[in-house]
């Protein structure tokens, strides 16, 4: 590259002499466009020796990477021909044991998916079982509960036809009295037909609400607690300042105690002794509320 760079310099001064050292081979502005145009032809030059030299660096820095790398496999080659040459039967034996290996697994294997596969079958058989005895204990119990609604009806009809025979007070107080003393006999089914004539006569008298707490009560006796609740709630959503508003409120907690929904219970005799903390009964729910507490824990 020095030898070339001294060639390209002498020819660049032979240039010079002949332009202007004759004088009159060429004007002076072609001598200078002359001048200019070998300026650049050396700046050009220098760019490219300049990355000449980068790429024969380049080129140098990788064949030194190559010939590491070469002589890397070459020692790795070497180390395995050393040990293979060395333990070629022993290798051998090992291959053959993990071949072995390898059969008896999957014949597990294939022994575990024919187990899976029958205790699913089972499993297949024991949930359709179940599910097909689920279903006719659901059946068994909504015939029973239509059964047992149906008798409720035909003694509702019974008790109606013979309250007839029943006179009917013409003031409301006396009336209500009436429907009352049949609570206390535990005439319950007639006590809560003549609370539902006073309610169609007097829906919203000062007793309403009573009237339709009694007949919550009626059903609550009968132990027909879904009836009972949903009475109840009535009286809280018709008669949210009535007299019977805390009582129905308690009430609600014993309906679903008494069906064993703990969990829906115990809001409601919560907000009980939370709202009526001096009612005479708030004693009582708070027993109630450990009652429940306790089964929930079991």
């Amino acid at each position: 590259m020095v030898r070339q760079r001294k060639i390209f310099i002498s020819a660049t001064l032979l240039v010079f002499i002949v332009i202007f050292g004759t004088g009159c081979w060429v004007k002076r502005d072609e001598g200078k466009q002359m001048q200019a145009d070998i300026i650049a032809l050396q700046t050009q030059f220098e760019v490219i020796s300049k990355a000449h030299a980068e790429e024969k660096a380049q080129l140098t820095k990788r064949l030194e990477e190559a010939d590491k790398q070469i002589a890397e496999l070459k020692l790795l080659i070497g180390e395995y021909r050393r040990v293979t040459g060395r333990n070629a039967a022993d290798f051998g034996v090992e291959l053959e044991q993990v071949k072995r290996l390898v059969t008896e697994m999957r014949g597990q294997i294939e022994v575990n998916e024919h187990r899976l596969g029958v205790i699913e079958k089972r499993l297949k058989i024991i949930h359709e079982d179940l599910s097909s005895q689920r279903a006719e204990a659901q059946k068994r119990e909504q015939e029973k509960m239509e059964q047992e609604a149906a008798k409720r009806k035909a003694e509702e009809e019974a008790a109606k036809k013979k309250l007839p025979d029943i006179i009917r007070p013409k003031k409301k107080a006396d009336f209500y009295k009436l429907a009352y003393s049949l609570v206390e006999a535990g005439q319950t089914r007639a006590a809560r037909i003549l609370f539902e004539e006073f309610l169609e006569k007097w829906p919203k008298d000062s007793y309403s609400d009573n009237a339709l707490y009694w007949m919550g009560e009626t059903y609550y006796a009968e132990g027909n607690f879904r009836k009972a609740a949903l009475t109840f709630q009535q009286v809280r959503r018709k008669f949210p300042k009535g007299d019977k508003a805390p009582d129905s409120l308690l009430k609600l907690g014993y309906c679903f105690y008494s069906m064993k929904m703990y969990r829906e219970a115990l809001p409601f005799l919560k907000e009980f002794v939370q709202s009526y903390p001096r009612n005479p009964l708030a004693k009582k729910a708070r027993k109630r509320i450990k009652e429940v507490k306790r089964k929930l824990s079991r």
